[in-house]
């Protein structure tokens, strides 16, 4: 009998196992593990300053956002899943403080995970990854637009970029562009049947014309999809919204997420296995305009496409007044998208009370619209979350956190929003500058210049603080006006502690007339033996 050695053996049901079975290899999904990130002693520099980086794959990468602070104008346009770099050569450098590390060399910091995010320089699209929820991208991958200089001797990596200043570069965080139109005409809202090119599209109902909801969904770019619970998710990837049968509420979804509630004036029904909602609430939530004519009962439908481009958000500010403005590149529209800018209040949030705006300033290139508004904010840290509407439908939705420290805080409360509460002194620049103030002595001087005066001066008054608020303390302190200047002397109180001195101006409308806040100072009164 012939002996067959075991390696033999094994290695024949290797080769059989191998020849007659296919292996399973599971598609890599977004947000699968592709790498690993680990501590580096490069040093990478972006326009001459140093920059946060990390080792990716053996390659010195940043994350794109903080390019931002670097000269470089980046967008993250959430509707097309896409971060655009761009660089002009017009902005300043600011750059981001370094975190020392004690981590050897080579420790892993983070995974690196599979991303749907496509990252571009300028029209260009470049290799983009995800790590801890940002875009990073590697520096030797903008090698084409500029230069890429490496020192083995300083382990630093250095990138210059070209400049291009072609086409628009906002100074605001948002801008919304018109992607195009869709178009659905001729929609014959008869009784009981409502038609579209001999197809039924929906029912009148108790005399109200309720429109099938996946027709419409579908004309528009919409996909529908009837959940285990019952309801109806209508959505494009990007926004949406849920029904439900028999509620007068409808849940507003922003990238699969319920973001708001809103209500419907009838609830939607289901007849034949199609969901029927009235035609004005769904012009509400696609967001849409439309026509009706009385003589032919046709209506026609315009949807607009909109994309919206996140330039950065300030997060870090030095002014009580924030202020968000919005460039818009629109081809006409009956309604401008709607800006909603909340602050958190003692657990509510506050919405900023006006919202203005109209044609911008005719420049080549520009806006057609810009709009703008503007909250109070608190010292320290303020949660805030904004969003653009076209009726109901979301087109940019974000919480956020805005910091504003004390000791950065200008003294000049800012006005320069396209809305005004009537006619008031604005101040140009003012001594001190800045919010904060130490001193030991008796007494302090304010001035400045201002222009568009109102009145025949401004008015101080100074407050103690007290727990967490403020009391008057003292009598009010007039600073007439001289000219375009103001100077006043303001006698400061024994006893030590936080005092906030606060510059009055009179404020005329055809209402009547009013003082309003035009700055604030906070003078931290010390012993004179520290």
């Amino acid at each position: 009998m012939n002996k067959i050695s075991l390696s033999t053996a094994v290695l024949g049901i290797c080769v059989f196992l191998a020849l007659g079975s296919t292996p399973f290899v599971r598609a890599i999904e977004i947000g699968d593990v592709t790498g690993q990130v680990l501590s580096t002693d490069i040093h990478a520099y972006v326009n001459g300053a140093v920059i946060p980086s990390l080792n990716v794959n053996g390659y010195t990468a940043v994350a794109a956002e903080d390019l931002r602070e670097y000269g470089f104008d980046v967008a993250w346009v959430p509707q097309e899943r896409k971060i655009v770099i761009r660089y002009s050569g017009k902005k300043e450098v600011h750059p981001l403080p370094i975190q020392k590390t004690t981590r050897l060399l080579g420790t892993k910091l983070a995974d690196i995970l599979n991303t749907d995010i496509t990252a571009y320089y300028g029209d260009h699209q470049i290799p983009s990854i995800n790590i801890g929820g940002k875009t990073v991208i590697k520096l030797n991958d903008l090698s084409a637009f500029g230069s890429i200089l490496w020192s083995e001797k300083e382990r630093e990596i250095t990138f210059t970029p070209s400049a291009d200043d072609a086409g628009w570069f906002t100074a605001n965080p948002l801008v919304v562009r018109e992607r195009g139109i869709v178009k659905v005409d001729d929609i014959m809202i008869g009784d009981p049947q409502i038609t579209w090119n001999g197809e039924a599209v929906g029912q009148t109902i108790d005399d109200l014309p309720m429109l099938d909801v996946s027709w419409i969904a579908g004309m528009l770019g919409y996909k529908t999809k009837e959940m285990e619970d019952g309801s109806l998710l209508v959505e494009n990837g990007a926004n949406g919204f849920i029904l439900r049968e028999g509620d007068n509420h409808a849940d507003l979804i922003w990238f699969g997420t319920t973001v708001g509630k809103v209500e419907v004036w009838k609830e939607p029904v289901k007849r034949d296995g199609k969901w029927l909602l009235r035609e004005p609430e769904l012009k509400d939530l696609f967001g849409y305009e439309s026509v009706w004519s009385p003589e032919t009962h046709m209506e026609n439908i315009t949807y607009r496409k909109f994309i919206v481009e996140d330039h950065g958000l300030k997060q870090l500010v030095d002014n009580y007044n924030y202020i968000v403005r919005v460039d818009e590149f629109l081809q006409g529209t009956s309604d401008l998208p709607f800006i909603d800018l909340e602050k958190e209040t003692d657990g509510q949030m506050a919405h900023a009370p006006v919202v203005a705006g109209g044609m911008a300033d005719a420049v080549e290139g520009g806006p057609k619209y810009r709009q703008d508004t503007s909250i109070k904010l608190e010292l320290g840290t303020n949660r805030m979350q904004l969003r653009l509407t076209q009726g109901k439908r979301i087109l940019f939705d974000t919480p956020y956190v805005v910091e504003l420290p004390l000791r950065e805080l200008a003294a000049i409360l800012d006005q320069n929003t396209s809305f005004s509460s009537g006619d008031s002194t604005r101040l140009l620049n003012v001594t001190p500058e800045k919010s904060y103030q130490e001193t030991s002595s008796s007494d302090m001087t304010f001035s400045g210049t201002v222009d568009r005066i109102n009145g025949t001066g401004l008015t101080f008054r100074m407050e103690r603080q007290e727990g967490d608020g403020y009391v008057q303390e003292g009598d009010p302190v007039s600073a007439p006006f001289e000219g375009d200047r103001f100077t006043a002397k303001v006698m400061l109180p024994d006893q030590l502690g936080m005092y906030r001195l606060t510059a009055f101006s009179w404020v005329t409308n055809p209402k009547g007339s009013f003082q309003m806040p035009v700055a604030y100072w906070y003078i931290q009164k010390t012993d004179h033996a520290k």
